[in-house]
């Protein structure tokens, strides 16, 4: 059975308007994994341009997985690296109800929560 993780990446005003392809980008190495999609989100989202905070919402996705341990470390391993190149702030994973908020440090506690979340989405799952 299939699961569905949602991807939000924020950040601000000036980098929405001036780098729309960023997200283009994550899309095409989300597909390198053995996903069955990669896309807009089909609703429940925050629209793009849309203000939370200080942060508006750059872009989401919507990743259509098996829920296997390898395929959400795979996908996390993705978001962390394509954080690194991009230098994106902030990124909003959630999979049923288990969120993660990753922010542009990456430090241990940062570590530690990205393996809490993954232990307790693969949990579910068991």
């Amino acid at each position: 059975m299939s699961t569905e993780l949602s991807i939000v990446a924020l950040g601000h005003e000036e980098t929405a308007a001036s780098q729309p392809w960023r997200l283009e980008a994550l899309r095409e190495d989300l597909l390198a994994l053995d996903v069955d999609r990669v896309g807009p989100p089909t609703s429940g989202a925050a629209p793009p341009n849309s203000r939370s905070g200080f942060a508006e919402t750059l872009g989401a996705l919507l990743v259509v997985l098996q829920p296997s341990a390898p395929l959400l470390e795979g996908a996390l391993g993705i978001v962390r690296d394509w954080m690194a190149r991009t230098g994106s702030r902030t990124v909003v994973l959630e999979i049923d109800g288990h969120r993660l908020e990753l922010t542009g440090v990456d430090g241990a506690d940062q570590r530690r929560l990205a393996d809490e979340w993954l232990a307790a989405v693969t949990a579910d799952r068991s």
